[in-house]
């Protein structure tokens, strides 16, 4: 009797684990397809946050009290286009540093967004992990063929 209720419990609990995780892809997948379906709509970007993705080539936090950090992104399927990009992060926010850092040493494929006003957030695909922050500067560069 014991053996059949913890059995039961297992099932249920492995049933439970996979709905969750069947939700978790479903959701991430949504937000890859909404994120590349608002990219389509600009056909000739002029910003990198209008790219469907980027990479973080380098990062280089500023060493002073506001917390700026220095982008240097990249377009994948566009290797000629880089931008340097200036962006401000919250200030309590100590998660930032090190997910962007990560991104760029992983080369993680990343999906940047617009929000109100200069906000931006940058999200790693196939990830829910996510950096906000406000663009300060940007310096897009579409050089010659690589």
């Amino acid at each position: 009797m014991i053996t059949a209720i913890a059995l039961s419990v297992v099932i249920l609990l492995g049933t439970g684990a996979g709905l969750a995780w069947t939700v978790r892809l479903v959701r991430v997948g949504n937000l890859d397809a909404l994120a590349l379906a608002d990219k389509i709509a600009v056909p000739e970007p002029v910003s990198a946050l209008d790219w469907p993705e980027l990479r973080v080539r380098a990062i280089v936090p500023q060493p002073d009290e506001q917390p700026l950090v220095l982008l240097l992104v990249s377009w994948p399927a566009h290797r000629q286009r880089e931008a340097t990009l200036l962006v401000a992060l919250d200030r309590d926010d100590r998660r930032s540093v090190a997910l962007l850092s990560q991104w760029c040493s992983s080369r993680a494929s990343i999906a940047p967004t617009r929000r109100e006003g200069a906000g931006l957030e940058f999200r790693r695909r196939q990830s829910l992990e996510r950096v906000h922050g406000v663009l300060i500067a940007e310096n897009y560069v579409a050089a010659g063929p690589a």
